[in-house]
């Protein structure tokens, strides 16, 4: 497969007032990355399978609630004769009794009441016994079955074709049977119940300035799902293993209980995602959004008329690479033949010095950017172990760290191709 570098270029600039004023021009582009293993040329397209121990979908579940609604649907007149029975002989049976209980209670309450005197009955006139008949049943009919509603909320449901075509997306390939095949086997999920521990949380008071500790409940949750991960390409096996630390058990500290199912599903989709991102390391073709600066001197009287043409050709080259490769390729080289002939011109110890200490470390940084992106390592190398003997701040030491890790990534995967 052919390797290039689709690059696009935002500018802003900000500047630093201090001696020479260096100018800036942010540069954010798209980096193809090239592999770290490059398979055969006639090696095209790939294909997922995935196997799991889930459901792949409800349809077990619709099954079992048809067949009930079919069982019920014929059952249903043996429901409405055991209700009616049921209304008959019980329901109205005990209504009857408790009338005739109600009339019982009244006749008894009736005669006491008789026997009183009149001044006795015109006392309590308000409490005069009253017969209270309960209120008659009324039957209601059996509710006609119907097709009871699926919770599937507590049963983890993957379905193996939708987790390949969700998650595994190999950059720089198509999909097809002829060419790289992937299979992943999730061999089932081991989980350990949460342990309850008490830790203690720091906490502060603004207004006492003080620090403060109190107790607070942490669950301790162990938990793994060995998954294993096999890569082939003309029936050879370039992968076959347990993949990355899914065979090893994992830990969860959270201040509430979680429940097994929302981690087990959590894990499959991360793992997912992880092979995926695996994977493309290994033999994809990445597209990876990077930013850096261009550094250039602010031009007040054409003094530094070359590092600002150096600045236009490299800012030509990023933003035209995709497009017009070959020339953007001369703009770059254009740009670093500048930068090098300046650099020959640094003195770090001159403050007053055309390219001074802080205008010849902001060119170097340039050609460790330019060097890297265009694949000139042993460049780049040399450029950064200069850079790293100046006396650096704390971000170009950043900065240098940071590249020294691009550099190496970048050029194991140029000499794979």
């Amino acid at each position: 497969m052919k390797k290039n570098i689709a690059i696009l270029v935002f500018l802003c600039g900000f500047g630093f007032a201090n001696g020479q004023s260096i100018e800036t021009a942010r540069v954010y582009f798209t980096q193809t990355l090239f592999p770290k293993k490059t398979l055969p040329g006639n090696v095209k397209n790939y294909s997922v399978s995935v196997s799991t121990p889930y459901l792949k979908d409800d349809s077990s579940f619709r099954k079992i609630a048809e067949e009930k609604y079919q069982r019920d649907l014929i059952d249903f007149p043996n429901v409405i004769k055991a209700a009616e029975k049921n209304f008959t002989e019980v329901t109205m049976v005990a209504y009857n009794k408790r009338v005739e209980e109600a009339k019982e209670k009244y006749k008894l309450e009736s005669d006491q009441f008789n026997k009183m005197s009149t001044l006795e009955r015109l006392a309590l006139i308000d409490q005069k016994p009253r017969l209270q008949i309960p209120e008659k049943p009324y039957y209601y009919p059996p509710q006609e079955p119907r097709i009871e509603s699926i919770n599937t909320g507590d049963v983890i449901i993957f379905n193996p074709e939708t987790l390949a075509k969700t998650y595994i997306k190999l950059n720089g390939f198509g999909e097809g049977t002829d060419g790289i095949q992937i299979k992943i086997d999730f061999k089932g999920f081991e989980y350990i119940e949460p342990v309850a521990t008490l830790i203690n949380v720091e906490n502060y008071n603004p207004q006492t300035k003080e620090k403060f500790y109190t107790k607070q409940t942490q669950f301790v949750t162990k938990y793994r799902h060995p998954t294993t991960l096999q890569v082939i390409v003309d029936n050879k096996a370039l992968v076959s293993s347990v993949f990355q630390t899914t065979g090893d058990f994992q830990v969860k500290n959270t201040s509430s209980k979680p429940t097994r199912n929302y981690i087990e599903r959590q894990e499959v989709e991360t793992i997912m995602s992880n092979i995926n991102a695996f994977l493309n390391d290994q033999y994809g073709y990445t597209k990876l959004t990077r930013s850096a600066v261009l550094y250039y001197v602010k031009n007040r009287k054409g003094e530094y008329d070359d590092v600002e043409k150096a600045r236009d050709f490299a800012i030509s080259g990023y933003k035209n690479y995709t497009e017009h490769q070959e020339d953007a390729v001369k703009d770059i080289a254009n740009a670093i033949a500048i930068w090098e002939k300046t650099i020959t011109e640094v003195n770090y110890d001159d403050s007053k010095a055309r390219i001074d200490e802080k205008v010849g470390t902001a060119i170097l940084k340039n050609l460790i950017f330019a060097t890297i992106m265009t694949n000139e390592f042993e460049k780049a190398n040399k450029y950064l172990t200069d850079f790293k003997l100046l006396r650096l701040s704390y971000d170009d030491k950043q900065f240098a760290d940071s590249y020294e890790k691009v550099a190496a990534d970048l050029k194991s995967r140029f000499e794979g191709k």
